[in-house]
C-alpha cells in the first residue's frame, strides 16, 4: 500500500467510525499498548480515589 492509499483508507476509516476530523482516527494508530497500560493505570487510581475504591 503506497503513501496514497494510506491517506484514501484514514480518511473513508475516519468517515465510516464518524470522526469530525481525520486527527481523531489517528489517534487509534498511536495508541500502543504501553501508553494504554500507562493511562489505564492512571484511571485506576483515579476512579479508586474519587470513586471510593469500590466499583459497582
Amino acid at each position: 500500500m503506497n503513501k496514497q492509499q494510506v491517506c484514501e483508507n484514514m480518511a473513508a476509516l475516519s468517515t465510516y467510525v464518524g470522526h469530525a476530523k481525520i486527527s481523531d482516527t489517528y489517534w487509534y494508530l498511536t495508541g500502543v499498548p504501553e501508553l494504554m497500560a500507562v493511562a489505564g493505570k492512571r484511571f485506576e487510581l483515579f476512579a479508586s480515589t474519587v470513586g471510593g475504591g469500590h466499583h459497582d
